[in-house]
This record gives structure tokens, sequence and C-alpha cells, in this order.
């Protein structure tokens, strides 16, 4: 059954066999966790938004039509969950736990190259991945989520325009926005990361050596 078509795949689900949910969510719950993270600032919200898009996904999985990609459909339905939750909480509670960086769902550790093998590069990358995770955190939620389907998943504007049900010029307006801003954040996670460096100074600097 991992072998079948998405729309074969589909019809199996439709056809009332549990099995195939559970293939349909093994094949896509690595992507919506990916766009649920990136978008959704809080773990914990994070893995609420990817619960609540399967379930929305198993409920109106009879609408899906193979005339769009079932991957687009599902990521148009984790983008707009993980925003409202992401809104929800913003909006509730003060925020109180944020992903661990370099933690084992940090969605940062997905960028690492497995072909570098040069530690002192590994760490490099890493650090850039914790700031870059960091600063796209304080942006906008309706910016960051442009952000991250046209820079983070690779879409068009066109693709990002359907997904996010706005005019391809918005999308555009989104995106700049939010890469201003994510410069801005970057500046200050890189200002934030130097104060902390400064403040703890490591054990050759302290002894001189």
């Amino acid at each position: 059954m991992p072998g079948l078509s998405d729309e074969e795949l589909v019809a199996a689900c439709l056809s009332g066999k549990e099995s195939a949910y559970a293939v349909l969510i093994e094949r896509y719950s690595p992507k919506v966790y990916r766009i649920a993270a990136r978008i959704c600032r809080d773990s914990a919200d994070a893995e609420d938004a990817v619960q609540e898009t399967f379930i929305q996904v198993v409920r109106d999985l009879s609408k899906w039509r193979p005339l769009a990609p079932l991957e687009a459909w599902i990521t148009t339905i984790t983008v707009r969950v993980a925003q409202k939750v992401d809104m929800r909480t913003s909006r509730t509670i003060k925020r109180s736990s944020t992903l661990t960086p370099g933690g084992p769902e940090a969605p940062e550790r997905e960028f690492a190259d497995p072909h570098v093998h040069d530690p002192v590069v590994q760490v490099m990358a890493h650090e850039l991945q914790v700031d870059l995770a960091d600063a796209l955190a304080q942006i906008s939620t309706k910016h960051r989520a442009a952000v991250v389907l046209r820079f983070q998943e690779g879409l068009s504007v066109a693709e990002t325009a359907a997904i996010l049900d706005l005019p391809e010029a918005t999308v555009r307006t989104h995106t700049a926005r939010g890469l201003r801003e994510l410069r801005e954040a970057l500046v200050d996670v890189a200002h934030r990361t130097n104060s902390e460096r400064n403040s703890h100074p490591t054990r050759d600097s302290v002894g001189g050596e």
C-alpha cells in the first residue's frame, strides 16, 4: 500500500480501509509538521496544528479532486490551520514554551546537509539555522506563511497564492514585507547572540590561552 499513488490511496481510504489512512498520515506528516512548526511559534501549537490538520484531512477527504495535487490540498489545510492555531494562542495566552533549538523536533535540523562532515562547518550551519528559526518566529503570521511557502517550501508565487487564497500581488507584498521583517529580526537575533556570547566567555579566553 505505501506504493500506491495519491489517487489510489485516497480511494482506499474512502473505501473504508483503516490502514490506508495510516499510510496517508505517514506519507504527509513530515511535511505537515515542518510547515506547522515554521508557522507556529510554539512546539505545542505545532503539534496541535498537525493533529487538527489531519482531522480535517480525514473529514474532508471526499471533497478532494485529482485536478489539484493531494500535496497542495493538504498544504493548504496545514497553512490555514497553523495560522489559526498561532493567532489563537497569541490572543489568549502568554507563550511559555518555544521550539527548543537543536531539539529532535526543531525545524532547523531539517536543513542540515548530511554530506558536510567538517564539524566546524556543521556547528556554524546549525547556529545559522537556529538564528533563522528564532527570527522567523518574530515576523507576523500572515507574512511568515508567505515566506515559508515561497522560500522554505520552494513554491512559486502562483502556487503560494492558491494555497493562501490570495491574489498574486498580495502574496508578493506579504513576501516582501515578511523578508524585510525577517532581516530586521535576524539583526536583533545576531545582536542578542553576540551579547550572550560576550557575557559567557570561553575557558580559553578567561585563561588567556
